[in-house]
């Protein structure tokens, strides 16, 4: 008998939605349409497989080899290679950096890091708005980019409107553009008459998790299939990580807005059909004793303290993997924070293990604070060196260390370049000029952003020629933890762009590495698109998942609930990676300080030898499962099991 799966595999016509509860094979379904896709004759690179992460994209070009194989398809790893597999962002980015697309929305698809949105943001408060109302219009106008709705209908004259031009000047002049206008841009573009012939780019799109796309991005995605578009998705797993505003009514409402769209549901259990029945239990899916597949028990196991789970579970680790072949296991912990992260990452080092942690390494930090500020000027020094005429660098790199950002000095700049008709490089090197000659300054400021712009010439003369470490040490990017898997990933003898390609695309596309043997450290947001054969979710205490905002009894009953929920999804989304293993971990106690520093919700606190202690209780999404809620096992009884002392 033929499964579904099959059927959207063979699927010939126009438009088609697949839905499924998590871990009924959608993913599994849109690779092995591509691979049939590739056998029946058509081009790789006319076939577009989006993903919502980077890391996503990479697990699937893996599956996709496996499929084309599978298929029949000669050399299937190098076809593999040509099929068109992305996030969202990522194809946007490629179609406004054609010459067309440039000249219509006057700027580079040059994204702002977020620690370069901090700068903008500064920058922004020259308006003289105060600052509150300032980030809520701004806030505002990422929505509604973000759900591509024309500006006549949103817009308020006003101060609203005298903010989006000011956003517009800055952001002209340096000609970058903000992470929620990529798609919004790409849209208009796409849907305007310079955009003819940029649309239907792709005969093929399958878009995967569809839910968690913005408004903008799913209309890109539509309007760029030529002859098929297939969906996929789930609204209970709706995350926010391809977009801070994820439109999963796009999902639900795909085929009720459209004609004849061809409707698919997945119901049948991809792997281990109690890890399903779990996310059903959390979710909205149907019932779950309608799952089939073979019962394997998941598990919650419960430590003593923080760093019992820590010792414990990474040496019950250590003893599986004398027991199998890691090599055929893929295994990931997922983190609720940093901290956690880090300290299993270090642990299972310890024990032996490769590591490959992802989700934790976004660069921050306060620009106004040299010493608080080592990475974000790392991350610049090398972008300049890659780029010099990157006028978004220079922007920070002579923002650093002055507690206005020099806000008020690139104001003046940018109303000086406007009366000149200049560049803010020009700019820069004016004032410079002006200061060397001891003349007057050209503009306010200009001579303490010419002190920056000489620091920034000094580097780029004494550096510009180094490679590899020794440029990485040159601007003080070594030992930094947020450069710690670059210089893990790094040959020794890259220059500036090889390198400062490899620090950006941690920063916006960040991939595990492709060690089997590695164990993954994974954020829950990280987990998207993704499997692992055995899953160990740890720290599942109530404030880490759900967050401590969930109960928090000044806030509104609306906002706990939209916490809750965040939470919930968030959670059954990372559970149903689990393809054969799950196993919860949690611990019933920790010290008060840990504890409020973490932002653990601490239940009660007594005194054990003179230290204030927290108790605390397992995440009750656990609890909220129901029937369908893992075994609980002492974590000294999971040791004892294995022959642990």
């Amino acid at each position: 008998m033929i499964s579904v799966i099959d059927e959207i595999a063979a699927f010939t016509g126009r438009v088609a939605k697949v839905s499924g509860a998590v871990r009924t094979g959608k993913t599994e379904a849109l690779v092995r349409r591509a691979a049939a896709a590739v056998a029946a004759g058509a081009t790789p690179e006319d076939i577009l497989l989006e993903t919502t992460t980077a890391e996503g994209a990479r697990c699937a070009r893996v599956r996709l080899a496996t499929a084309l194989a599978d298929a029949g398809v000669a050399e299937a790893e190098a076809t593999a290679a040509r099929v068109h597999v992305a996030t969202a962002d990522e194809v946007c980015l490629e179609v406004l950096a054609t010459a067309e697309a440039r000249a219509f929305t006057g700027r580079a698809p040059r994204v702002l890091a977020p620690f370069e949105y901090n700068f903008f943001l500064e920058d922004m408060k020259t308006l003289g708005q105060p600052a509150r109302r300032l980030r809520s219009v701004l806030g505002q106008f990422r929505r509604q980019w973000c759900a591509l709705a024309p500006e006549d209908e949103w817009l308020v004259p006003g101060d609203e409107e005298e903010a989006l031009r000011h956003s517009e000047r800055l952001l002209k002049v340096i000609d970058a553009m903000l992470p929620e206008e990529v798609a919004y841009l790409c849209g208009t573009y796409l849907q305007s008459e310079a955009g003819t012939d940029a649309r239907a780019r792709f005969a093929v799109v399958l878009a995967d998790d569809f839910q968690n796309l913005s408004a903008a991005q799913q209309t890109c995605l539509c309007l760029l299939a030529r002859d098929q578009l297939i969906v996929a998705g789930n609204t209970d797993e709706t995350v926010a990580v391809a977009t801070a505003f994820p439109a999963p009514d796009g999902f639900a409402t795909f085929d009720t807005l459209r004609r004849h769209v061809t409707t698919f549901t997945l119901v049948e259990a991809f792997g281990n059909p109690n890890v399903t029945a779990f996310c059903d239990a959390l979710g909205t899916a149907e019932a779950a004793d309608k799952r089939t597949g073979t019962i394997r028990d998941i598990a919650l196991v419960k430590w003593n303290t923080p760093d019992d789970e820590f010792n414990g579970l990474t040496r019950y680790l250590f003893a599986l993997s004398q027991e199998r072949d890691e090599a055929a296991v893929r295994t990931a912990v997922v983190a609720p924070n940093k901290q956690w992260a880090a300290a299993f990452a270090q642990m299972l080092a310890r024990r032996g293990f490769a590591v490959s942690s992802l989700g934790f390494d976004t660069i921050g930090g306060d620009p106004r604070d040299v010493n608080r500020a080592k990475a974000m000027m790392a991350y610049t020094a090398l972008n300049l060196l890659a780029d010099p005429a990157d006028a978004a660098a220079w922007r920070a790199w002579v923002g650093f260390g002055n507690y206005l950002t020099l806000s008020d000095g690139w104001d003046a700049l940018i109303a000086w370049c406007d009366e000149q008709d200049a560049t803010p490089l020009e700019a820069l090197a004016a004032a410079a000029a002006a200061a060397d000659a001891g003349a007057e300054e050209p503009f306010l400021r200009a001579f303490a952003l010419a002190e920056r712009y000489e620091a920034g010439q000094a580097l780029l003369a004494a550096h510009g020629a180094r490679t590899g470490f020794g440029l990485l040490t040159a601007v003080g990017a070594a030992g930094l933890r947020e450069f710690a898997a670059v210089e893990e990933a790094m040959v020794g003898d890259e220059d500036a762009a090889a390198l400062f390609a490899l620090i950006r695309d941690r920063q916006f596309a960040p991939t595990h590495t492709a060690d089997p043997r590695a164990v993954a450290v994974s954020s829950y947001e990280q987990m998207v698109g993704c499997s692992y054969d055995s899953l160990y979710l740890v720290g599942c205490v109530d404030g880490f998942m759900p967050a401590r905002d969930a109960f928090e009894v000044v806030a509104t009953d609306a906002d706990r609930a939209r916490v809750r929920d965040t939470g919930r999804r968030l959670f059954l989304s990372a559970a149903g990676k689990a393809g054969d293993t799950l196993t919860f971990s949690a611990f019933a106690k920790a010290d008060l300080e840990l504890a409020e520093r973490t932002k653990m919700q601490v239940m009660r606190v007594r005194m054990e030898e003179g230290r204030r202690i927290a108790c605390l209780r397992p995440t009750d999404f656990i609890e909220e499962a129901g029937a369908a809620a893992p075994i609980t096992v002492g974590g000294q009884a999971l040791l004892a099991d294995m022959g642990i002392d």
